[in-house]
């Protein structure tokens, strides 16, 4: 059965109050105002503010709207009904948008080439070539190479998290640890807790495995809030969680190290496996790591997955495991896939943490990261209306951008591409289509006075969108 339009409004509100996005005592967009966002009647909407204030979560004022209720406990509410996913059209159409010729692409989280080490890559790729050639041709049956391995343990060791290389196994990438780590621990049907907003391509893997995703609300700052795990699991048979705890995407939200403690008690209470995706933790501005969820366990609940394709290239699909409790079985499920990553990319990467290249690169990617993030939100600042939130974090290189209430960030896509600048709009990072007034950018990118003026004319597309929508009459 379909869900009915009132519904949908009610649902998409309550998930905007339940990430923080509108705070305790907080004026939620008027009765017009969502009639314009939702494209619906004003019944409808009055419809679906009954349900918020049913729920508690917010009270009308007379004369004045309705309000976030300020003794709401918003974070026990319980979270939206799992279901089938259906991203990838919607996913393909948007990436294939991003990366048209003469589009300015502010979407895609990939680093520019700009930023690379590519010369100290070329060198290190010429001398494996030169003294290793019969070594790269010869197949590899393994965990990954163990040189590699070893440099990745090391790695390890910046979250507080010690492991043996043997307990290490390299992937193509941290998108496929994660795929490799759900087949090990769920089935076609089954239940999997993830963040909300959370990142396409996990929901793009969920899909294509065939479960179903349960999008619990996060703080735009601090993550998944324990409270909400902790009903989520009361009220569902979840099989599995995905968490990006650190600098998560799109947010940037950095879990504290009190909710990651709460969060792996309620794992191994549960018994269930949590799949931490540390893919941004050491781009940390502060260089102040905080403890992955792994170093704080005891009975080998977490599957630990990251890479560095978000660090060195994601042409370099490499990234790897700690699958605790289940590592034999998703080596085993590798086994089957593809057997073994190309050696010449292990070698280059082994080489180049060896030398303490990838140090050194870590080190003044983060100081161009963190400029860029500057830039880009001063710049939006200046060119985006009034109204427009930006939703500032220390680490990772995405930016979450809420807009004005009127605006719709699906037809701003549209507009943004024929005017050849690209973004990622709201709706991609949630199954349920929500988000729609926010906008994702990409922060790993080579400043210029062409990334500038593409932010700028960004701004002027949002601002003619606004006065369009203001100069709607309402819809009855």
């Amino acid at each position: 059965m379909p869900i009915k339009k009132y519904q949908l409004v009610a649902d998409t509100i309550s998930q905007q109050i339940l990430t923080g996005y509108f705070q305790p005592g907080e004026k939620i967009p008027s009765v017009r105002a969502s009639c314009e966002q939702f494209h619906v009647s004003m019944t409808t909407v009055q419809a679906a503010y009954e349900i918020l204030e049913d729920n508690g979560l917010v009270a009308s004022r007379p004369s004045s709207g309705y309000f976030v209720s300020r003794l709401a406990d918003t974070e026990h509410l319980t979270p939206i009904k799992p279901q089938g996913i259906s991203v990838y059209n919607r996913m393909i159409s948007v990436l294939n948008d991003c990366h048209k010729e003469g589009v300015i692409n502010l979407g895609t989280a990939v680093v520019s080439s700009s930023l690379l080490p590519t010369h100290q890559i070329k060198k290190i790729l010429n001398k494996l070539t030169r003294d290793h050639m019969l070594e790269l041709v010869t197949p590899e049956f393994s965990s990954g190479y163990p040189p590699l391995r070893r440099e990745f343990a090391k790695r390890m060791l910046n979250v507080n998290v010690e492991v043996h290389p043997d307990d290490i196994l390299v992937t193509g990438g941290c998108q496929d640890a994660i795929a490799l780590a759900l087949s090990a621990v769920a089935n076609a049907g089954d239940v999997i807790a993830v963040e909300s907003p959370c990142f396409p391509g996990l929901l793009q893997v969920i899909e294509s495995l065939d479960m179903k995703a349960l999008p619990l609300p996060c703080s735009g700052s601090l993550g998944m809030k324990p409270d909400t795990l902790q009903d989520a699991l009361q009220s569902w048979p979840i099989s599995a969680i995905v968490l990006v705890p650190s600098f998560s995407n799109p947010t940037g939200s950095l879990m504290p190290i009190e909710s990651r403690k709460r969060v792996i008690a309620l794992v191994e209470e549960y018994d269930i496996a949590l799949i931490e995706d540390d893919l941004f933790s050491e781009l940390n501005y502060q260089d102040k790591p905080v403890p992955a969820i792994k170093s704080l366990e005891r009975k080998g609940n977490v599957i630990y997955c990251s890479s560095v394709s978000k660090s060195l290239g994601s042409g370099f699909r490499l990234g790897w495991l700690c699958g605790g409790k289940y590592h034999s079985k998703i080596m085993k499920l590798k086994a089957f896939r593809n057997v073994s990553e190309p050696l010449i990319i292990q070698m280059l990467i082994a080489e180049l943490m060896k030398q303490g290249g990838y140090s050194k690169h870590l080190k003044k990617l983060k100081i161009a990261l963190h400029q860029n993030q500057k830039l880009m939100q001063s710049c939006i600042k200046k060119s985006f209306p009034k109204g427009t939130l930006v939703n500032s974090c220390d680490g990772g290189y995405v930016l979450w951008v809420q807009l004005p209430d009127l605006c719709d960030s699906r037809e701003l896509f549209t507009q943004a591409i024929k005017s050849g600048v690209a973004f990622f709009p709201g709706d991609v990072f949630s199954p349920h289509e929500h988000y729609l007034s926010y906008i994702r950018f990409n922060l790993a990118v080579k400043w210029c006075q062409e990334i500038e003026q593409a932010v700028i004319s960004l701004g002027k597309l949002v601002k003619l969108q606004l006065e369009r929508s203001a100069a709607q009459p309402p819809i009855d």
